[in-house]
């Protein structure tokens, strides 16, 4: 069997696995208790429902997962030939049934727009996770070059996001040309919580 990598856009049906990999990711991040997102906020949130079904006021994010398809080969040959092949394309390797055995989740990303004074619209990625078992086989390159790529396809002028100080993906993202904008440009990233955002608005 030659497992073959894809990156699509994420479907209803992958919200319970997305969830789960927004734990591992916090798991990760040495945040465990972090999350606090159920499906229900996603089917929402990512407009995700069904004609007629109230979901807010439209997508407020977008959502991308990594699949792995494993198939078979109809050439016994073929099969010790491709496997390890790895394609970003939906389309099954050569001398392969065009039904798949398996369908596994090892990856997503969140992202939605921003806007900048300066540039315009932009990009900014929330998440990108790919599971511990399927790294060091090029599939970070590939999802972060599908983002990039949608980054450009929508008109983006660039792409946004922040990491860990202490995460080894620093040097990932330098090799894909990202600045870090802290040591290059001095910028802090800040955030309100919530119930301060609730005492400044005088409903402690």
């Amino acid at each position: 069997m030659a497992p073959v990598v894809e990156v699509r856009k994420t479907v209803r049906e992958d919200l319970p696995e997305v969830i789960a990999m927004i734990q591992e990711l916090a798991d990760f991040e040495k945040m465990p208790d972090g999350p606090q997102l159920t499906v229900e906020d996603l089917v929402r949130d990512g407009g995700f429902g069904q004609p007629g079904e109230r979901s807010g006021d439209g997508p407020v994010f977008h959502s991308f997962v990594l699949e792995q398809r494993l198939e078979r080969s109809a050439d016994p040959a073929a099969a010790v030939a491709n496997q390890g092949a790895t394609t970003s394309t939906s389309t099954p390797p050569a001398n392969c049934s065009a039904e798949p055995l398996t369908r596994n989740l090892i990856g997503y990303a969140i992202c939605y727009y921003s806007y900048s004074t300066w540039q315009g619209k932009s990009l900014a990625l929330e998440d990108i996770y790919i599971r511990p078992q399927h790294r060091g086989n090029g599939y970070g390159e590939l999802f972060f070059r599908a983002l990039a790529q949608h980054a450009q396809d929508s008109q983006c002028s660039r792409l946004d996001f922040h990491v860990l100080n202490w995460n080894p993906a620093t040097r990932f993202y330098r090799r894909m040309g990202a600045l870090d904008l802290t040591e290059a440009e001095s910028w802090h990233f800040y955030r309100l919580p919530k119930d301060a955002i609730a005492t400044l608005c005088g409903k402690e």
